[in-house]
């Protein structure tokens, strides 16, 4: 890769504080591009509030924080990003607040990022922008250096135009991202909404992969994320005794798997109803089927999660009081932890049945790492519709994670799916998985970002992928 690579994202892949200043920081975004990034590589993101002062050298990456007043990130990160993009990306899952406070401080932060990178490339290099937290720097980048390459990759969802355009910046948004010279979105239906959008806010045309905007020409195309497949292939290796031994510590003969950030979008009660049903049903026993349901605590400042994990809790405590087994153990486990990657990993090659149900997600990472560690032990995935994997992943079980009854139904076929159907359907996720790792997103993105250099791109990852569930990232 070419040492003019400068990765701009919201958080830095290592929290640069005082205390540790070489601790890897959590997240998916972070676990992706730590893992295709080079010696030489530059990487400008938020440094914390208590961070240490000027560019740092970590595991070959150089690392530039970038200071923001407490106030201001608050207002940007918990307000703007999070409480009114997120929910509007993600088709208005909650309510959406439009603070004009918060606007004012995104563009503030998004120019002190503009600021740092037109700092830091040197001359002629490419700037690679990531997600929604930085969607008017590209325009910030190229006013300031023209010189520069610049790519966008968004991880979430575009939500539709009309969506979109009930946001009073709708066109500096817009016309931010299209300061870009490629814009990378996780599936076509998110490219095609961003072409409508653009034309509906900024007049912009969309013809042939492209969007014209004044004199300068953006490139959009789907560039769907993934993982690094060989980290995760040789940790469910390593994990399957820990794995095994979770099986017996949870005394069942079926696990249900799921693994989310505490996050509204996730449909994290939708499973969890179904579940509940059929064991009222009895289609399900409760002495022999288990749920186990890790949950990250995420974003824990913002009302609506909060909300989330505690409807999340009742839920849990009531369908488990109805369903004690005979030696007092309960038959879903709601743990509330970040994970590290061997642990995830051992629940994974524990579980019978992955279980993803979001509302609305740009990739979600956690099915394709499930396949990955799974190694040759057959398994189901069942998987929403709505989740950019879904594109991908045909040995899955699809369902429309509203649908409850549909979730139910996909839970009894794969509890009595043969076990040579659920091994030919894992094999076909695992060859996708395989051919379509990180590295190949990576390469394909910057490869087109950098006008087909195809020599540029790395051959060796400087860190492998260390991380809990999901892109997320946020």
């Amino acid at each position: 890769m070419s040492p003019g690579l400068v990765i701009v994202a919201n958080r830095l892949p290592v929290e640069v504080d005082t205390a540790s200043p070489r601790r890897s920081s959590a997240g998916g975004l972070v676990s992706a591009l730590s893992s295709v990034a080079t010696t030489g590589t530059q990487w400008v993101g938020y440094a914390g509030s208590n961070a240490v002062e000027g560019p740092l050298d970590c595991d070959g990456l150089r690392i530039q924080p970038v200071s923001i007043d407490d106030a201001d990130f608050e207002q940007y990160y918990q307000g703007f990003s999070n409480t009114v993009l997120w929910p509007l990306f993600h088709g208005r899952l909650q309510p959406v607040e439009l603070n004009r406070a918060w606007w004012h401080a995104y563009r503030t932060v998004n120019a002190r990022f503009a600021d740092a990178v037109a700092e830091a490339t040197p001359l002629g290099g490419t700037a690679w922008v990531h997600d929604y937290h930085l969607l008017l720097a590209p325009a910030l980048i190229r006013s300031r250096r023209p010189d520069l390459r610049i790519g966008l990759f968004l991880h979430i969802p575009f939500p539709s135009a009309c969506i979109f355009s009930t946001l009073p910046w709708r066109q500096e948004i817009v016309e931010g991202m299209l300061g870009a010279d490629v814009i990378g979105f996780q599936v076509t239906q998110d490219v095609e909404n961003f072409a409508a959008a653009a034309e509906r806010c900024a007049g912009v045309r969309f013809s042939s992969g492209r969007l014209r905007f004044g004199s300068h020409v953006v490139d959009i195309d789907e560039f769907p994320i993934s993982i690094d497949f060989s980290v995760w292939n040789e940790l469910g290796a390593r994990a399957t005794t820990r794995g095994w031994a979770h099986r017996r510590d949870v005394g069942a003969d079926t696990i249900f798997l799921g693994v989310d950030r505490l996050d509204y979008t996730k449909g994290i009660l939708q499973r969890l109803t179904a579940f509940g049903e059929l064991l009222d049903e009895g289609q399900l026993e409760p002495e022999t089927c288990t749920f186990v349901q890790i949950g990250v605590p995420t974003r824990c400042d913002v009302p609506a999660y909060r909300r989330e994990r505690d409807c999340i809790e009742m839920l849990t405590g009531q369908i488990n009081a109805r369903h004690r087994r005979e030696n007092g153990s309960e038959p879903i486990i709601f743990m509330q932890a970040a994970f590290e990657a061997d642990e995830l990993a051992a629940w994974y090659t524990a579980a019978d049945v992955l279980v993803v149900t979001s509302l609305a997600d740009g990739m979600n990472l956690v099915a394709k790492e499930f396949v990955a560690a799974r190694g040759t032990r057959g398994a189901s995935v069942i998987l929403s519709e709505f989740a950019g994997a879904a594109a991908g992943l045909h040995g899955a079980l699809i369902v429309n994670p509203y649908d409850i009854e549909a979730i139910k139904q996909a839970m009894l076929h794969a509890l009595r799916m043969p076990e040579h159907a659920r091994q030919e359907r894992l094999r076909a996720m695992r060859a996708t998985v395989q051919h379509h790792d990180v590295h190949h997103w990576a390469r394909q993105f910057l490869c087109r970002l950098q006008g087909g250099q195809v020599g540029t791109f790395p051959t060796q990852p400087v860190n492998p992928a260390q991380h809990g569930p999901d892109v997320g990232v946020r």
